[in-house]
């Protein structure tokens, strides 16, 4: 993009979690050039009008595949998710929405998935599954490749700690732990520290059935935990307790999928918010910073000179910017922009199309406006199964 026009975003909030750090920010091609400076000479300038624009931010736990179905679960409240699990498996060959789920999809599910990460305004996921063959082709947004994983305790049994102890030093491990409420979900993560599997390296997802003293024990060895709120409490009935997670700044923020969770990563937030754990001001750090820290992904997340321009732009609401981002839909995101071309933005932004070299296509979200750019529409107009709410008009 070396020959794209140099950008200046003016009158706007840019937001980092320790507070507004500029009023105006520029980008050049694929990077940001500065904060807080003046356009140069040739720069297309855009008044953003006070909204917020800030690091494109970070789901740190989906399942990319698993969004095109709607949540599911065959009794009131689970113990633990092995009974989630287990009451799938006499469905797959009854119930015509898991019938949904076969390889010859995958493709376009996995694309469903990112659609709904975009138009939330993420532009990085953590994708809890193997990094498949479409993942690794153009796709709308970032997909962490430098991590390893295991799915746990449950599903791998002890076989999981040479998975642990064979990753790299400078990546992290990923592992769903203690997702329940019972016995079972308890003793998981103490299990886990005999292993000598809880470490730096270390990200827990979930953590529903920790003790504050497993907590304080995980989080001294240098563990973090990934938060799924709205998919815990619709599971269980409750969440984790992540206040000293979020003290050690050890927590980030995840949507699972919409098989379990709420919906996009701006709903988990509102979510996460609700249960009066976490400050605005935490919440923002949950999906910038702090996901970035924990899957180890260098200088993501932050807009600084040099860093990559992944950018989400929020609507103000004349408010707070921390308490606006708490409250914020996707129709408030007027923005998402990755490595410095815009993906999906509004109508009054296509001057930043212009100056990207984006070509874009005509779409609604939730009946609202937007443009897309032209390769991610068009693709999303020959789904399968589309993202709902997103509708792209014929090119």
């Amino acid at each position: 993009m070396w020959w794209a026009r140099g950008i200046t975003f003016v009158n706007a909030v840019v937001l980092a979690p320790e507070g507004r750090i500029g009023h105006t920010l520029r980008v050049k091609g694929e990077r940001v050039d500065g904060v807080d400076v003046a356009p140069e000479p040739g720069d297309v300038v855009v008044d953003l009008n006070g909204a917020i624009a800030l690091p494109g931010l970070v789901n740190a736990h989906d399942h990319l595949e698993l969004n095109t179905l709607p949540r599911l679960k065959w009794r009131d409240r689970h113990l633990n998710v092995r009974e989630w699990i287990a009451d799938f498996q006499p469905r797959f060959d009854s119930d015509p929405r898991l019938a949904a789920l076969g390889p010859e999809n995958l493709c376009d599910r996995l694309w469903v998935g990112a659609l709904k990460n975009l138009l939330s305004g993420v532009t990085t996921v953590c994708h809890h599954n193997p990094m498949h063959a479409t993942l690794r082709r153009a796709f709308p947004l970032r997909v962490v490749r430098r991590f390893t994983f295991s799915h746990s305790l449950q599903i791998d049994g002890t076989a999981l700690a040479a998975r642990h102890h064979a990753t790299p030093e400078d990546q992290s491990w990923v592992v769903h732990a203690a997702e329940g409420v019972d016995a079972e979900a308890h003793a998981e993560v103490p299990m886990l520290h005999r292993l000598g599997c809880i470490d730096g390296r270390t990200v827990l997802v979930h953590g529903v059935g920790l003790c504050p003293e497993t907590a304080a024990a995980s989080i001294e060895a240098g563990a973090g935990l990934v938060w799924c709120p709205s998919s815990n409490d619709w599971l269980f009935g409750t969440t984790a307790d992540v206040r000293a997670f979020d003290d050690a700044d050890r927590l980030a923020l995840g949507t699972d999928s919409r098989m379990s969770g709420a919906g996009d990563l701006l709903d988990e937030m509102r979510a996460a918010f609700a249960t009066r754990q976490v400050s605005s001001e935490s919440l923002v750090r949950l999906v910038t910073t702090a996901a970035a820290q924990l899957l180890k992904l260098d200088a993501a997340a932050r807009l600084t000179r040099g860093t990559v321009a992944d950018i989400a732009v929020i609507r103000s609401a004349g408010r707070d910017p921390f308490d606006t981002l708490a409250g914020a839909t996707r129709a408030d995101v007027l923005m998402t922009m990755v490595a410095g071309a815009p993906a999906v933005g509004v109508g009054e932004l296509r001057d930043v199309f212009a100056a990207a070299r984006t070509p874009f296509v005509n779409a609604t979200v939730d009946g609202s406006p937007r443009l897309v750019a032209r390769w991610i529409g068009r693709r999303a107009a020959n789904l399968s199964s589309g993202e709902p709410g997103f509708e792209v008009e014929a090119a």
